[in-house]
C-alpha cells in the first residue's frame, strides 16, 4: 500500500505484515502517557493499522502520567515493557533511556522512510544526540496572536505586517479607550515565558538559540539583551495594559472572548475555550503572526513538542513500530486523523489543514505558523526544555522586566548564571543533530 507525503512528491511505502489472517497474529504493545480521552486518536490509527496489516493486533495501553513515568523505566529495563511508546524530551527526560541503552537507535529508519521531509530542522535537535535520532516528534504546539477582527474592523484596522505597524495598531486601540490592547497574564508568569521564546527566537534565530542550548552560547549574548529589552519596552509602554503582574490567565482569556480586550499572545490550545466562552461570535477571531521587530528580521515560527514517540530496543517488532509511526505521521491519512482529534503532527500542514475538520480558529494559527515555516523554526517553550531551575529565575525576571525593576542586561545575567550552574551539573539536554550520511 502506498501513501503520497504531504509534498506529494515522495511515495511513502507502508508495508503488510503478515497479510494472511489464518496466521497467528504478531502483538505489538503502544503505551501511551496521559488522559484517555487525549488519545484515544492513538487507538483509532492503531485500529486502521490493524485492519490494513490482519497478520499485526497493534494494542494500545493508555496511563496517566502518574502511573506512566514510574512504571516504564522498570519495564523496559525487564524486557517486558511496550514495543513503542510514547515519552517526554525535555532535559533529564529521555537521559535514561538512552543511557541504560533502553530505546532504539531511530537513524536508520529517518534516512530509509525520508522522515526529513515531515520533521523540521528545530525538532530534531530536540529528539537527537550524539549524532543519532532517538525517537520522533510527537505533537506539536505553537503560539500566535489571537485577535478580534471586528473590534479591528470597527477601528479601521488591518493585520500588521512590519512593527510600525503594529506600533500603529496599539496607539490605534488605546486611544479608542482599550486600556490593555494585548492581553498578558503576567501573574501566572508562564505566559510571559511564550512571548520570550517567540521574542528571543526572533532576535538570535534558530541557531542562536541552538549555539545556546547545544554549544558555547551565552544567554547574555546581545540579540537575548535587545530582545529582552523590546519586550520591557512593550511592558512599560503598557500595551500590557497598566498591572500585567496582577492578572492571571483564566481572568485574561475571559475578557478576550468577552470583547474587552483586542489581542493576546497564546496557543491553539485556548480554541476549545473560547468556542464555548464566544459561541456565536467565534467567527470574530483569528490569529497573526507577529511581526518583525526590525527591519529585515525573519518571522520564525514557534514550535515545541511535548513527548516524542521511542522504540524499545530489545523489541522484537521494530519494523512493525516503525510503520505504525509511518501511518501517523508520515502520510496525508494519518495527519488528517491527528489533526481532526486535535493532535498537530510536526511538519508542513498545508496539506492536511485543507482536509481536516477543525475549528477554523485552530486551522488560522497553524496556518500563520505554516506560512513561515520555510525560514526555519524556534522553540514555542524555553521553560520545557531548559532546566527547572533556569525556568525559575526566568518566570521571576520577566515579571521583574515587566515592572521595571530589573535591567535587560541583568535579566540575562541572571539567566546565564543559572544555565551555567546547570550545565556544570550535567542538567541540561544533549546536543541535537544527526550524522549526515
Amino acid at each position: 500500500m502506498q501513501h503520497k507525503n504531504l509534498t506529494g512528491s515522495l511515495l511513502v511505502a507502508l508495508p503488510t505484515f503478515l497479510a494472511t489472517p489464518a496466521l497467528s497474529q504478531t502483538e505489538v504493545v503502544v503505551w501511551v502517557g496521559g488522559e484517555p480521552g487525549q488519545t484515544t486518536v492513538y487507538e483509532t490509527i492503531a485500529n486502521q493499522f490493524n485492519e490494513e496489516n490482519p497478520g499485526v493486533n497493534l494494542t494500545v495501553v493508555t496511563n496517566t502520567s502518574d502511573i506512566f513515568n514510574p512504571a516504564l523505566v522498570p519495564a523496559l529495563s525487564a524486557g517486558e515493557g511496550p514495543d513503542v511508546f510514547t515519552f517526554g524530551t525535555g532535559p533529564g527526560q529521555p537521559a535514561a533511556l538512552i543511557a541504560g541503552g533502553l530505546v532504539a537507535d531511530l537513524t536508520d529508519a529517518y534516512y530509509e522512510h525520508n522522515w526529513s521531509q515531515t520533521i523540521p530542522e528545530g525538532i530534531i535537535v530536540q529528539t537527537s544526540s550524539d549524532g543519532k535520532l532517538w525517537s520522533y516528534g510527537n505533537e506539536v504546539e505553537t503560539t500566535g496572536m489571537f485577535y478580534n477582527k471586528a473590534i479591528f474592523a470597527e477601528h479601521g484596522l488591518s493585520v500588521p505586517t512590519s512593527w510600525a505597524e503594529m506600533e500603529a495598531v496599539v496607539e490605534t486601540l488605546m486611544a479608542a479607550g482599550f486600556e490593555t490592547p494585548i492581553g498578558l497574564a503576567g501573574a501566572d508568569k508562564w505566559p510571559v515565558s511564550h512571548w520570550q521564546s517567540m521574542i528571543f527566537g526572533r532576535y538570535a534565530g534558530p541557531e542562536g538559540i541552538e549555539n545556546v542550548l547545544f554549544s558555547d552560547g551565552s544567554w547574555t549574548d546581545e540579540p537575548f539583551v535587545q530582545a529582552s529589552a523590546r519586550l520591557q519596552q512593550m511592558g512599560q509602554a503598557d500595551w500590557f495594559g497598566p498591572t500585567p503582574v496582577a492578572i492571571g490567565y483564566g481572568e485574561l482569556m475571559d475578557a478576550f472572548w468577552a470583547g474587552e480586550i483586542p489581542m493576546t499572545f497564546t496557543g491553539p490550545w485556548v480554541v476549545g475555550g473560547g468556542i464555548e466562552a464566544a459561541g456565536d461570535r467565534i467567527s470574530d477571531f483569528s490569529v497573526f503572526a507577529v511581526p518583525p521587530f526590525e527591519p529585515g528580521q525573519k518571522i520564525y515560527p514557534t514550535n515545541s513538542i511535548g513527548s516524542g514517540w521511542y522504540i524499545r530496543v530489545n523489541s522484537e517488532h521494530k519494523e512493525i513500530a516503525i510503520a505504525y509511526i509511518n501511518r501517523m505521521f508520515q502520510n496525508v491519512e494519518g495527519r488528517v486523523t491527528l489533526l481532526d482529534h486535535g493532535v498537530v503532527p510536526v511538519g508542513p500542514l498545508e496539506e492536511a489543514l485543507a482536509m481536516a475538520n477543525m475549528p477554523q480558529l485552530s486551522v488560522d494559527i497553524w496556518k500563520a505558523a505554516d506560512d513561515h515555516a520555510a525560514n526555519g523554526s524556534v522553540p514555542a517553550f524555553l521553560d520545557t526544555i531548559t532546566p527547572g531551575t533556569l525556568t525559575t529565575v526566568s518566570y521571576d525576571g520577566l515579571q521583574a522586566l515587566l515592572l521595571g525593576v530589573m535591567t535587560p542586561e541583568e535579566f540575562t545575567a541572571a539567566m546565564q548564571e543559572a544555565w551555567a550552574a546547570s550545565k556544570a551539573a550535567g542538567e541540561i539536554m544533549l546536543p541535537g543533530g544527526i550524522a549526515e550520511r
